[in-house]
């Protein structure tokens, strides 16, 4: 497509969404307002993924407010108007917004806030009101350049000290920028597809960028030559019906599809048997930068336990320390040496010098992950606990989702979504997790770290245990409490350096030995 002569005003474009709404089923999906795509099916399954995206990536609490910008006709805004306190939802459209306030209505939501106005433009009438989170979908596409870096400004200036931006555009998977534009009378519309780091450059010059990728695996281009052949295809009647029954089986695997789809066409190969794909829709989260206030007392109490990690102890440390300063988070680092051989307690006694947030802990002899773990727990003294590995494949910002999850349970555990093991290990730890379940009663499926309030451990720790079940142990005393636990993902990093201390016969044999004195 050739440039326009010029970017539409925001006049223009409150035509064009206004006639859009006006044109679409009072009774329609919400994902059916705000949309240029004919085909209904392709955008329910696009909507249905962009949730399930976001749900994995929010962070939200009951007393949460929440900022649409340019939100439409508010399928993001009413679907998370029950989760929290407050949702404001702005748009130009003022049809957009007037199916937005008919489904509040229907739906019996009373916390949802609307404003007509640009999403560049809006500034909170009062100056005084900031958002957890702050929602751009498909917005920044229809501006030029100066039009999207004033929407960081203005995403800036509304999140509260570490809130997060979630950002989902149209992008080009090259370093062209391509364009779709038409117009009728009074009206005109135009979508930028800018290059995958535009966005992560723009919004990143005011705001941390955490996570970007894309929101759904592109599966039928795979068979059908294109993205435009997979529209054509779904378009007929007998396709439409199949996709529309497959969307909730799809939806839980999209990302093992995108894994899949990125594994191939990453093979010179296999991806000239894949159909091109010349757009995506990338998500972006991006942090607004706080500063730390070291003069508080801790909220979170960070256990590093380490053993012969001198090559890797200070870097691990200082970056979980740099993250979490960053995160405006008041915390404290408990640095537990193992009976090291090396320096590691040495290079520990070095970071601690410098900044007081940081004790050592040491141990001699080695008492192994159980017993370093229970000697970091005795000593933290935040309200809420949480422990990493001293090799840092753990990384801050899965302590930070971690801790941000905390309202969710007293106890919150963790899957790794990715994990680059071998297969050996995988073996070992499928086979720990049968014999923890035949002993105990109770499903393993816990692979990392964990998060918890300092209580539970003064109440419910295990007393006798120092081997590599204590996190069993201790998540098992607290299902017999009747302690609400909660799971959720997290990756798991490559170490920073050396090798694993885990996998040997001593630490194996006693970990068994140690499962087989558990009573279910």
């Amino acid at each position: 497509m050739s440039e326009p002569s010029k970017t539409p005003t925001a006049d223009e474009v409150a035509k064009f969404w206004d006639a859009q709404a006006a044109s679409v089923d009072a009774n329609a999906d919400l994902a059916q307002f705000g949309t240029v795509t004919q085909q209904s099916v392709v955008v329910q399954y696009r909507d249905s993924l962009e949730r399930a995206h976001l749900a994995k990536l929010l962070r939200l609490r009951p007393d949460s407010r929440v900022l649409d910008l340019g939100g439409g006709a508010g399928r993001f805004a009413l679907w998370l108007a029950p989760q929290v306190a407050q949702v404001t939802l702005v748009d130009v459209s003022a049809g957009l917004l007037q199916v937005a306030q008919r489904r509040a209505a229907q739906l019996g939501i009373h916390n949802l806030t609307t404003v007509h106005a640009s999403a560049v433009d809006f500034r909170d009438p009062a100056g005084t009101q900031r958002y957890h989170a702050v929602l751009i979908m498909n917005v920044a596409a229809h501006l030029d350049d100066a039009g999207v870096s004033a929407l960081a400004t203005t995403a800036k200036l509304a999140l509260a000290p570490g809130g997060q931006l979630y950002l989902k555009e149209p992008v080009s998977t090259d370093d062209h920028e391509r364009q779709d534009s038409r117009s009728e009378p009074g009206t005109t519309y135009l979508t930028r597809f800018r290059p995958r780091n535009y966005y992560a450059k723009v919004f990143g010059r005011q705001l941390e960028l955490v996570y970007q990728a894309p929101t759904c695996a592109h599966l039928l281009p795979w068979f059908v030559g294109s993205t435009g052949g997979a529209a054509q295809v779904v378009g007929s009647g007998g396709a439409s019906k199949l996709l529309s029954a497959a969307v909730p089986y799809l939806v839980p695997v999209d990302a093992y599809l995108q894994r899949a789809e990125d594994a191939l066409r990453a093979r010179p190969l296999l991806s000239k048997l894949l159909a091109k794909v010349d757009v995506l829709q990338d998500l972006y989260v991006f942090r607004s930068h706080a500063v730390a206030d070291t003069s508080s007392a801790p909220a979170l109490s960070v256990v590093v336990i380490a053993y012969n990690e001198a090559e890797c102890i200070a870097s691990v440390a200082r970056e979980l320390r740099d993250k979490l300063d960053a995160a405006g988070l008041p915390h404290e680092l408990v640095l537990v040496d193992d009976g090291s051989s090396d320096a590691t307690l040495a290079c520990m006694r070095e970071l601690a010098q410098s900044d007081a947030r940081m004790q050592v802990v040491p141990l001699s002899p080695n008492r192994g992950i159980g017993g370093a773990l229970r000697a970091g727990f005795d000593a933290a003294s935040a309200a809420h606990i949480t422990w990493v590995p001293g090799d840092g494949q753990i990384s801050p910002e899965a302590v930070l989702e971690l801790y941000a999850q905390r309202w969710r349970a007293p106890m919150l555990t963790t899957v790794y979504r990715t994990r680059d093991d071998a297969w050996y290990r995988h073996l070992i730890s499928e086979g720990l997790n049968r014999l923890i379940q035949l002993r105990t009663g109770h499903k393993a499926k816990s692979g990392g770290n964990y998060l918890f309030e300092r209580s539970l451990w003064q109440k419910h720790a295990p007393r006798a245990d120092d081997s590599m079940m204590i996190s069993t142990a201790f998540r098992h005393n607290l299902k017999e409490a009747q302690v609400p636990i909660a799971e959720i993902e997290i990756d798991a990093r490559a170490r920073v350096a050396g090798h694993s201390k885990v996998l040997n016969p001593k630490t194996i044999l006693r970990t068994v030995s140690a499962l087989l004195d558990m009573k279910k």
